[in-house]
């Protein structure tokens, strides 16, 4: 009697010892997928700097052309004049549900002189920058308006 006892303790506690490994398994999955996913996905976005490339720019005698040949093509190009380059970049953080955020910004400005040699070279960063609020104002178009019922029943018929 007491050797079909001390079975049924075995079986007891091997059963107990799979069922504690597999929920120890479970709360591990559980919470590395949880770190997982909150972790923040890092996007850099924009021209890569380096700083070796940046130095080889010389105020007073490099040109437009020597500049685009060292930096590459510039973000953007002054729109009035063209008399400056603007070399841009960002790192964007988005964490699980939240909209992204700029986390970093840097912007490196080369000014020409009337005669295409560089006068300047300017950094900025995010703070910086001017928030621009745009106005969401949407135009009307001229016309029968409809309704939604008019809109799904209107082509029946036809």
């Amino acid at each position: 009697m007491t050797g079909i006892i001390t079975d049924k303790k075995n079986a007891f506690t091997k059963y107990l010892s799979k069922s504690l490994r597999l929920s120890a398994l479970t709360i591990a999955t559980s919470l590395t997928v949880g770190q997982i996913s909150c972790a923040p996905i890092v996007s850099n976005v924009g021209y890569v700097f380096d700083e070796e490339t940046l130095n080889q720019v010389t105020v007073g005698s490099s040109s437009k052309e020597m500049v685009r040949s060292i930096m590459g093509s510039p973000s953007t190009i002054a729109s009035v004049d063209g008399a400056s380059y603007y070399y841009i970049s960002s790192r964007i953080e988005t964490n699980s549900y939240k909209k992204p955020e700029v986390t970093d910004r840097k912007i490196v400005a080369i000014y020409f002189d009337d005669n295409d040699i560089v006068s300047d070279i300017g950094g900025y960063g995010l703070e910086d920058g001017n928030i621009v609020a745009f106005v969401e104002r949407v135009t009307t178009t001229r016309g029968k308006e409809l309704s939604l019922l008019a809109q799904l029943f209107g082509n029946l018929g036809r």
